[in-house]
């Protein structure tokens, strides 16, 4: 049984005695020199016969544990190397070889990665080498990348150490690196579907506020030194009718060309990133004045007016643009993305295809309206309406035709509200819908409360307004049946209004609920008519009855021969299309009895009365019509002071 003994030992058995004889080494198999089949021979120093029998035990152990140490290397997927104090290789594994392109490791040996790596990678890795030679330094798991010329790019995680003789001092570094590309290719995948939008590849809302956050800290240690940035929210004019129009398709299409074409505006820094739907946002860093922004927005503005493309058409977009300054001291980089688009709201309420700054007003305003909307649905909840009717008069007969019902808000602490003050809140909610059928059901509950009191001849008829939402609603038909149902009033009793604009901003969903609410016999009118951008062919396809001609024409009839013609003009297109015409507004004799000259069938204004809480309609029932109504009775016509002329209920639907 063979017996394995250290150098050491057998240097201690060596010294007890002279050696009697030479040396004489012998192995049952291949010496220790000889090399393996395909391994570099690397030449021993020269033995000499005077080395003693344990100097080369000693020697042929260090040769052995060397070739196993060379043997381990080479078997290991990592890349290994052993570098001097001036960072050239003194030894690299087989991997380490093959990777910088060398058939040998042998060829490595007194080069560094400068010969091998790009310069700025290099350097960095002789930097590092520097550091751990000079401090002593362990470098544990440091993401290196590494791209050879010619070659793909590798990513690596490198553990660094120092190398030190018997006495301590450094003499060199050890290093092992292990691939990491596809760790780094994985990390990168997720990072684009976690902080970049899929569609147009630009950065989301996650990455977005993580950079604004990011300035808003700076700003916030560095102060007024900290350079000034801003954020932009932008949102697309008109998007929702061309994805309606061509198809969502080509909607993705047109945000997709709609960030290039942003992306073009920028200066180099500048981030653009989609928030929601067809949002963007941008983030202006390092600006000298406000005027840097306004810039940047005009650049945007001028670029997004000219057509673009989409599926085959061209299409024409615009774009509204908020901006908010870091110069207002923002702690909270939400605090700053909010104000942005609260100037992104009131420039789209100001016209669109515009940008507006934040100010301080601006957010006054946006908490007054957060609290409005707040006691809104409170109001629905507690039912804190109320239903004033106008009277609508028959201008052939001057008796009363019937009465438009008008919504007002009883607050608690404000009194009573009129609806220019809740309607556009109520739209933008959404709350529209749940008060447009309270009202519509009180409308037809009370004209029905009338009709069985009274009897009139012919029955009166009650005017409700709808809303662009509830005109878009493929289920307005079976509602208004519904409540037709549960009050009895007959449908033929019953008009619904809607303005010109609501008209024409649903054709397609609009034209279908018309049809089914005429079929059940409902009254359409189209009100306000004249302010909006109807065509002849469209209004034809609608079944409407009745024109509404909006006040400001009636207002200035006698303003000149121009106005009175716009009026003629209106009523006479109804009439050759068949319609009746109802004109709004009206507040003098003079405008009634040109309205009548003119062959206009219905009349209402604060002439005749304001809108009156039902008490008061049901006086105008049961009294009938007060005598300055008729202009030709000798009445002598007086206008209570509770009639005198007063800012016109304006408001979409419900009034």
């Amino acid at each position: 049984m063979t017996r394995l003994v250290s150098p050491r030992a057998k240097r201690a058995h060596a010294q007890q005695g002279e050696e009697k004889h030479a040396p004489s080494v012998v192995h049952s198999g291949r010496e220790a020199n000889t090399p393996r089949p395909g391994r570099t021979q690397r030449t021993p120093p020269p033995v000499t016969e005077a080395l003693s029998r344990a100097q080369k035990q000693e020697l042929d152990w260090l040769r052995s544990s060397l070739f196993q140490i060379e043997t381990v290397m080479d078997s290991m997927a990592e890349d290994i190397y052993f570098k001097d104090r001036n960072g050239h290789f003194t030894r690299v594994n087989r991997a380490l070889a093959t990777h910088l392109g060398l058939s040998d490791p042998a060829r490595a040996i007194g080069r560094n990665e400068m010969d091998f790596l790009c310069r700025d990678e290099a350097e960095h890795r002789c930097r590092d080498d520097e550091e751990i030679v000079r401090r002593g330094r362990i470098l544990v798991d440091v993401e290196e990348k590494w791209h050879l010329p010619g070659r793909s790019e590798r990513w690596l995680s490198t553990t660094k150490i120092p190398l030190r003789d018997s006495s301590g001092a450094i003499v060199g570094t050890f290093g092992i690196s292990r691939d990491i590309t596809e760790k780094k290719r994985f990390e990168a995948e997720l990072e684009q579907k976690g902080f970049y939008d899929p569609l147009t590849q630009v950065p989301n809302r996650a990455m977005f506020d993580k950079r604004v956050e990011r300035l808003v800290t700076r700003t916030r240690h560095l102060g007024t030194s900290s350079p000034l940035f801003a954020v932009a929210w932008l949102d697309l004019d008109r998007f929702k009718c061309i994805n309606e129009s061509l198809g969502h398709g080509a909607g993705d299409e047109l945000l997709v060309r709609a960030a290039r074409r942003i992306e073009a505006c920028l200066r180099p820094g500048d981030v653009l990133a989609r928030v929601v739907g067809d949002q963007f946002t941008i983030l202006l860093d390092d600006l000298h004045s406000e005027s840097d922004a306004v810039r940047v927005s005009e650049r945007i503005q001028n670029a997004m007016a000219l057509p673009l493309t989409v599926a085959g058409t061209e299409v024409f977009t615009s774009v509204s643009i908020g901006i908010a300054l870091s110069s207002s001291g923002y702690a909270r980089h939400d605090d700053m993305l909010r104000d942005a688009y609260t100037a992104l709201y009131r420039a789209k309420a100001a016209g669109r295809a515009r940008h507006e700054v934040f100010d301080a007003d601006m957010h006054r305003r946006a908490v007054d309206q957060l609290q409005l909307e707040t006691d809104l649905r409170r109001a629905i909840e507690r039912q804190e309406w109320v239903v004033h009717y106008q009277p609508i008069v028959d201008l052939q007969t001057r008796r009363l035709a019937g009465f438009e019902a008008l919504a007002r808000w009883r607050h608690p602490c404000r009194g009573l509200v009129m609806p220019d003050n809740f309607i556009p809140t109520a739209e933008e909610t959404g709350l529209i819908r749940p008060l447009g059928m309270w009202v519509l059901r009180e409308a037809c509950r009370q004209m029905q409360y009338w009709q069985d009191k009274f009897q009139p001849q012919p029955p009166l008829g009650i005017a409700v307004n709808l809303s662009t939402c509830q005109l878009a609603d493929a289920d307005l038909p079976v509602q208004v049946r519904r409540v037709l149902d549960e009050t009895g009033l007959r449908a033929n009793s019953l008009t619904l209004e809607i303005t010109e604009s609501a008209l024409m901003q649903s054709l397609q969903a609009g034209a279908a609920v018309l049809q089914e609410l005429h079929k059940m016999d409902v009254h359409l009118d189209v009100d306000d008519f004249g302010t909006g951008y109807s065509s002849l062919a469209y209004l034809q396809s609608f079944p409407v009855q009745t024109l509404k001609v909006d006040r400001s024409f009636v207002s200035s009839m006698h303003g000149g021969a121009q106005q009175s013609e716009i009026v003629r003009a209106i009523i006479g297109l109804a009439h050759n299309l068949g319609m009746d015409v109802t004109a709004e507004g009206v507040e003098t004799p003079q405008q009634m009895e040109s309205l009548h000259a003119l062959n206009c069938r219905r009349a209402q204004g604060y002439f005749f009365s304001r809108p009156v809480p039902a008490e008061e309609a049901e006086r105008l029932i049961i009294n009938g019509p007060p005598a300055f109504w008729d202009e030709r009775s000798q009445t002598k016509i007086v206008q209570p002071e509770s009639l005198s002329p007063q800012p016109p209920d304006r408001a979409t639907s419900p009034r």
